[in-house]
C-alpha cells in the first residue's frame, strides 16, 4: 500500500476515530511481516478514545508507512487477543467490540483465525474496508465481514472516505434499536461563544439521544440524533443551597470522570499574552486533577459508579491562584464531609456531588 492509497487508508483510520467518544477504546495495529503498535509504549492494551488520545494518535498516523508483505493472519489473531485481555481486567463494556479492517487486499478468507476466536457467538464484528479502485480480494473481504456479522465498504478515493466510513455505525446501531435502549448522552462542559455573561465564560452542555425508525421495513436504521444544549449554570440552579452551608460548594462530573462544573475549574487564560484565551483541554479535566487529596479515586470512583450515601476524607485548603496548603491535623482546618446525591433532577449520566467543609 503506497502513494495515494496510503493517504486514503490513514484518512480512513482518522475519520473513525472522529467517531469514537469517551466511552470507547482503542488501539492502532500495522502489520507486514511483523506487527507495529502505533504507539509503542502502549501495546497489548486499549486505550480511552478522549480528545487527547485521538489527536496523538492522529499524529503518530504520518508515520505508517508500506514493507514487505502484510501477514492478516497475525494481525487478526493479535486483535482478538487484546480485545480478550482488555475484557478480562473489567475496563471494558463488552456491549460492543469490532475490528476495523483497513487494507488494500486479502488473499484468504482467514476462516480458521475467526473459527478459532469469534465462533460460534461472534461477538467480535469485523468491518473492512477496502482502498483503491481494483476488487480482486473483494470477494474475500465479503465474506469476513458477513461471516462475523459486519460490513463491507470499498474507499476508491479521499471524497468516499467520510460516507463510506460512517456505514458501520448503522450495524452497530441495531441491536440498540432492538433491545429498545435509546441511551442518552451528555457531554463535558465547553465554552458557546454566542452566549455571553458579562465578562465570565459561559460553560454548556448537550444532552442528546440516537432516533431510531421502529417501521417494520426499516426496522433498526439510524436517522440522526436529538438534542440540546444546556448552561450549566441552569443546572448549578436546581441543587438545595441549604444543604451546602457557608462554606460548601456543589460540583458535577461526567460518567467518564471529567468535571461538568466545579470552582476551581478555571477554562481560560487568566493573564500573558493568551489572557483570555482557552486552555488546552479544558472540556477534559478530570476530577482527580482538582480533588487532590483523592489519591485513591475513591470519590471520584464513587460518582462516576453512581454510588450514593456520605464519603469523608481529608483535603487541602487552596488560597489564591491554586497554591495548596499540605493537610494538618489541627483542628483549625477542614475536613470533608461528601454527599454523593445521583439522582439529583435524575440527570443521567451526570453525578452532582455537595461537598460541605465543616469547621471544627
Amino acid at each position: 500500500m503506497k502513494g495515494l492509497r496510503l493517504t486514503i487508508a490513514r484518512q480512513t483510520v482518522s475519520s473513525i476515530l472522529d467517531t469514537l467518544g469517551d466511552d470507547d477504546f482503542f488501539n492502532i495495529i500495522a502489520y507486514n511481516e511483523e506487527l507495529h503498535y502505533v504507539e509503542k509504549c502502549l501495546n497489548g492494551t486499549l486505550v480511552q478514545a478522549d480528545v487527547t488520545n485521538k489527536d496523538y494518535f492522529r499524529l503518530r498516523l504520518d508515520k505508517l508507512f508500506a514493507k514487505g508483505i502484510g501477514m492478516l493472519d497475525v494481525a487478526l489473531t493479535e486483535a482478538f487477543n487484546l480485545l480478550t485481555d482488555f475484557n478480562q481486567t473489567g475496563r471494558g463494556s463488552e456491549c460492543s467490540q469490532a475490528i476495523m479492517l483497513v487494507t488494500d487486499g486479502a488473499v484468504d478468507t482467514y476462516d480458521a483465525v475467526f473459527a478459532k476466536y469469534n465462533w460460534p457467538d461472534r461477538k467480535v464484528r469485523i468491518f473492512p474496508y477496502l482502498i483503491g479502485r481494483e476488487s480482486a480480494f473483494a470477494d474475500n473481504l465479503k465474506w469476513m465481514a458477513c461471516a462475523n456479522k459486519g460490513y463491507f465498504t470499498q474507499i476508491s478515493t479521499l471524497a468516499d472516505v467520510q460516507e463510506n466510513v460512517m456505514e458501520y455505525l448503522h450495524v452497530l446501531s441495531r441491536p440498540k434499536v432492538i433491545d429498545q435502549e435509546h441511551d442518552t448522552v451528555w457531554t463535558e462542559a465547553y465554552i458557546d461563544n454566542t452566549m455571553e455573561d458579562g465578562r465570565d465564560p459561559v460553560l454548556m452542555t448537550t444532552v442528546a439521544m440516537p432516533v431510531f425508525s421502529t417501521k417494520n421495513e426499516t426496522v433498526g436504521i439510524l436517522l440522526g440524533v436529538v438534542g440540546t444544549d444546556v448552561p450549566v449554570s441552569e443546572l448549578l440552579k436546581t441543587i438545595p443551597k441549604y444543604k451546602l452551608g457557608i462554606h460548601g460548594y456543589a460540583f458535577a462530573i461526567t460518567n467518564n470522570g471529567y468535571i461538568l462544573t466545579h470552582p476551581d475549574l478555571r477554562p481560560l487564560y487568566g493573564d500573558g499574552k493568551k489572557r483570555g484565551g482557552r486552555k488546552p483541554s479544558y472540556s477534559s479535566v478530570d476530577l482527580s486533577e482538582v480533588e487532590w487529596e483523592d489519591r485513591d479515586d475513591a470519590l471520584r470512583n464513587a460518582m462516576v459508579n453512581r454510588k450514593t450515601g456520605i464519603f469523608s476524607m481529608e483535603v487541602k485548603k487552596t488560597v489564591d491562584k491554586g497554591v495548596s496548603l499540605p493537610v494538618h491535623s489541627d483542628t483549625q482546618w477542614p475536613t470533608g464531609c461528601v454527599y454523593v446525591c445521583a439522582n439529583v433532577c435524575q440527570l443521567s449520566l451526570i453525578n452532582v456531588i455537595f461537598r460541605n467543609k465543616i469547621w471544627k
